[in-house]
């Protein structure tokens, strides 16, 4: 579902639950891309909101700014989901390619993307505190709902 304001307090629940502090967004920065209209979705079971995708597109270029599942709600095909639909989303609004930074030892996620379709395409030496990222990309072609493994 499109994401509105009533659930930015869950959406900083979840980056509080799959982030470290140095590494997590706060109210401030949400709201910074809030107002450059991003693609922006929630997964919700029942009452609880699980997860969620934050995207902005810039000159052709369709940039995964964020994504988290809640940790008890992982494993079960819900960030490939939102990812998909993301991706499928930029196609339609023209974008051309995806690029998306990841913590070089965040596994699960680095699988999540290639399994998607994503290649690194170089290394971000000091992109978080401590640590590396891979700075990743996809090429999106023209079809909508193209297969994701």
């Amino acid at each position: 579902m499109p994401f509105e304001p009533k659930y930015l307090d869950d959406v900083l629940e979840i980056e509080y639950e799959s982030f470290r502090d140095e590494d997590r967004y706060n109210r401030f920065i949400f709201n910074w891309f809030i107002a450059r209209n991003p693609l922006f979705y929630l997964l919700r079971c029942g009452d609880e909101t699980t997860g969620y995708i934050l995207a902005t597109i810039e000159r052709g270029v369709c940039h995964i700014d964020s994504i988290a599942v809640k940790p008890k709600w992982r494993g079960r095909g819900l960030g490939k989901a939102l990812l998909k639909k993301t991706l499928d989303e930029c196609r339609v609004r023209g974008a051309r390619r995806a690029i998306l930074e990841v913590a070089v030892d965040n596994e699960p996620a680095i699988r999540l993307y290639l399994k998607t379709g994503f290649r690194v395409k170089g290394v971000i030496q000091g992109y978080y505190v401590d640590r590396d990222a891979y700075l990743m990309e996809l090429t999106l072609r023209d079809q909508l709902n193209s297969r994701i493994p």
